[in-house]
């Protein structure tokens, strides 16, 4: 019963419970591994083909939803912001996300759909 109470006031506060997997979401920038269609590691987020093969990856995924991490890409983020415009893909612009200690080469900009493909190859 305490369980339940506890869940109530979680919810009622606003911060909605614990998450399935926080640390898998704090990786793939708020989504799960298995809806991860490509993504780009910090160390990449300014490499032109990375971005021209991630628009190709757009191309051939038009119900996706890009993620970028704003401070992880820098300024790279408006190529990805204008990619994501350009191709009519819902974005998420991220600032200040809370990173995980998982890696010293985090994830900056994740295209993801909103249910599970299980690509094998993700990394750009």
């Amino acid at each position: 019963m305490d369980d339940v109470n506890s869940r109530l006031e979680q919810g009622q506060q606003g911060n909605g419970g614990p998450k399935i997997n926080p640390d898998e979401q704090r990786l793939y920038l708020g989504t799960f591994r298995e809806r991860v269609v490509a993504a780009v590691k910090e160390s990449k987020a300014d490499d032109s083909q990375v971005q021209d093969e991630l628009k190709a990856r757009m191309a051939n995924w038009p119900d996706t939803t890009l993620l970028i991490d704003q401070d992880a890409c820098g300024d790279a983020y408006i190529n990805y912001l204008q990619m994501a415009v350009s191709t009519n893909h819902p974005y998420t612009l991220l600032s200040d996300f809370e990173r995980t200690k998982q890696t010293d080469d985090p994830y900056a900009v994740v295209l993801a759909a909103k249910s599970a493909v299980n690509q094998e190859s993700i990394d750009l």
